[in-house]
């Protein structure tokens, strides 16, 4: 793997890692009533031990989701210069959709399973399944049924973000995300008023995204060390400000400061990429990542909350329930994962053979 591209990846099987964590040690006894209600079982007001508050950390959450999306700015415009836009997008289909989609129907069957386990009846909706399978559930107004796919919708529209403005993506000039963050000050500023509410919750983690775009185009060599700096730093301000003015204001700084921690540790990462090398674990869960990240929710908390009833230890029953994720997730990636990645390079390729290469998109090299 090019060296440039080893960080970014160890990076995104932390985050995942550090996302699992929170659910299973956080929300799994902070949000029981949630939890209840999306696994079909009662609210068994558990109380966790003492040593769980050590596992507990408030920022790793925000931090691990935080670290995806920059991730995802960085490494995105590489799969945008291999082909044409249209091969981009059908390559992002492919990489996103079977994947969780098949990940949802594990869950699925967990709850379904749950509620069968606690006598209570299963009531989503096959337009709920479908709308959260399609991930335009928030679109639609209807629930996520594992409350992890809001961040799968942002990477969508992200997606399209970036097929839409390719040639600003590796542009060398500034105009295009001056005029960027200009737009995102204004629509928050005149747009709080209106029913904006998820356009402008999603445009804050797009506005973060773009931070992403800029190391990739510091790594390019499209800007220079000094540009990538002022950039960033206008952008996190750009940031800050719209995401205190926005829908998410009384998460402000509070969540946020996780993301300004994100953006710290992929910043001193990237700067020492060269040093990164293979490591058979950090790379196991690089590889497993998006499949433990949709997996790991709903089939986790129906398990668990299993467990603890048929009376087994909290201890002893997270490590069951954090091994079977894994398992799932590993699964998923030799299955679903990986046969969905290789028929999306197959299409994009085809694709780009009848099509022009994205436009603003440099050739392969």
């Amino acid at each position: 793997m090019n060296n440039k591209f080893i960080f970014a990846n160890q990076l995104r099987g932390v985050a995942a890692m550090l996302v699992v964590m929170t659910h299973y040690f956080g929300t799994f006894f902070g949000e029981q009533d949630l939890l209840a209600a999306r696994t079909f079982s009662p609210n068994l007001q558990l109380t966790p031990a003492p040593w769980v508050h050590m596992f507990e950390l408030p920022y790793q959450g925000p931090l691990g989701v935080a670290v995806f999306f920059l991730i995802s700015g960085f490494v995105i415009p590489y799969s945008l210069q291999k082909t044409s836009k249209a091969g981009f997008l059908l390559n992002r289909i492919c990489r996103i959709y079977p994947t969780y989609a098949a990940s949802l129907g594990i869950g699925t069957l967990a709850i379904v399973a749950s509620a069968h386990y606690w006598g209570q009846a299963f009531s989503y909706e096959p337009k709920v399944l479908l709308a959260n399978a399609l991930l335009v559930h928030n679109l639609l107004n209807l629930p996520s049924m594992d409350a992890v796919n809001w961040t799968l919708s942002i990477e969508v529209k992200f997606y399209l973000l970036a097929a839409l403005g390719t040639a600003a993506f590796f542009s060398r000039k500034p105009w295009w995300h001056l005029g960027f963050l200009v737009f995102a000050v204004w629509v928050t500023w005149y747009g709080a008023g209106v029913m904006l509410t998820l356009f402008l919750m999603e445009l804050n983690y797009i506005l973060f995204m773009l931070i992403g775009v800029l190391f990739h185009q510091h790594v390019s060599e499209r800007i220079s060390t000094r540009a990538l700096v002022w950039r960033v730093l206008l952008s996190t301000a750009v940031f800050s400000l719209t995401w205190s003015l926005g829908p998410q204001r009384s998460q402000f700084p509070t969540v946020t400061v996780w993301y300004y921690l994100a953006l710290a540790v992929f910043a001193l990462c990237y700067a020492l990429r060269s040093r990164f090398r293979p490591h058979r674990l950090l790379d196991f869960l690089a590889d497993i990542s998006y499949p433990l990240y949709c997996v790991h929710s709903l089939a986790g908390y129906s398990l668990l909350k299993i467990l603890l009833h048929r009376g087994l230890p909290y201890g002893a029953a997270v490590l069951v329930t954090l091994a079977s994720a894994i398992l799932l997730a590993w699964l998923l990636h030799l299955t679903v994962e990986r046969g969905s990645m290789r028929l999306g390079r197959k299409l994009a390729d085809e694709l780009t053979r009848r099509q022009p290469m994205a436009a603003g998109a440099p050739g392969r090299s």
